[in-house]
């Protein structure tokens, strides 16, 4: 591979799995001059259990409480012209992780910045959850929900005045409290993915109502020490505020009674297809839930 040129490099490492360390980061991990790493001792780890043999570089811990301190270091050495990796305990540095103070000082001052992509818990557990996105209905990262429940319903509301299909990361003792909250703001039968350990050996992916999967998850606890280990990753498939109290408790998103009539207007007056197109718009639903609803209505009809 060819020398790297001088610039800020942000290094996606593996969230579990050591095979997802792309050829590029291994480039970057062997000729940078300086490494910005969140836990120096996790990264020696990393390049010893991928048998990585860097130069001459220099460590420099860089973490969420030393960021903004640390910058000024990060600009000598760009200066120099030095080749600069930044790097986090796991996944993608700047997603809800360290390395976004140093990347703006970096454009603010005219150095290069390199994006070397690759694992990512947040793309990781959006690839994998189903929900569809729709251009009335995007899909939003929150980071981590905030550990206080105030703050946390808070940030759950905005959340909802949103909608869409929304990503968050909880910590595995905080867990069962925010499903609480979550159940509370955004409704039981919110169509959600839980994730955690993602590539590693105790993998775990759930989806199905949000209610559902609280209860699947305290049974489970009760019986699976790795239960309480391992980050989570939340993914929400939330209809917006004004469109919610269309729907209705259960676990597909049924809507209220009073939309029934409209529902087998449309089922009558266009094909199926796009009667759930219709109402999905309308109503904040997936249009897989509004099929389901105009199946569940012939069901009912025959």
């Amino acid at each position: 591979m060819p020398a790297l040129k001088p610039a800020l490099y942000l290094v996606a490492t593996p969230i579990g799995h050591l095979d997802d360390l792309s050829a590029r980061a291994r480039q970057v991990l062997t000729q940078a001059d300086l490494v910005c790493a969140e836990d120096t001792r996790h990264y020696r780890h990393l390049l010893q259990a991928a048998q990585i043999q860097p130069g001459a570089q220099r460590l420099l811990s860089v973490h969420a409480h030393n960021e903004a301190a640390q910058t000024e270091a990060v600009l000598q050495a760009l200066g120099l012209g030095q080749r600069v990796a930044v790097v986090t305990d796991a996944g993608t540095p700047g997603i809800a992780d360290p390395g976004q103070r140093l990347v703006d000082a970096a454009w603010t001052h005219g150095y290069a910045v390199v994006p070397i992509p690759g694992p990512s818990a947040m793309a990781a557990a959006f690839s994998v959850c189903g929900f569809l996105p729709e251009e009335d209905r995007p899909w939003s990262f929150w980071g981590f929900l905030p550990a206080r429940p105030h703050e946390r319903k808070k940030r759950l509301q905005s959340m909802r005045s949103v909608g869409g299909v929304c990503l968050a990361f909880e910590s595995p003792h905080r867990l069962e409290a925010s499903l609480q909250d979550c159940i509370e703001v955004l409704g039981g039968s919110t169509p959600t993915l839980l994730a955690k350990e993602m590539t590693k050996r105790f993998e775990t992916l759930w989806r199905g109502p949000l209610a559902s999967l609280y209860e699947k998850r305290r049974a489970k606890t009760e019986e699976d020490p790795q239960a309480h280990k391992g980050e989570y990753v939340l993914v929400f498939a939330v209809p917006p505020r004004a469109q919610s109290a269309a729907l209705g408790d259960g676990p597909t998103g049924a809507l209220k009674e009073a939309w029934q009539p409209w529902i087998a207007a449309l089922a009558e007056a266009m094909p199926k297809a796009a009667a759930a197109k219709v109402i999905a718009r309308a109503t904040g639903l997936t249009r897989q839930e509004a099929y389901a609803t105009l199946m569940r209505g012939d069901e009912t009809e025959g």
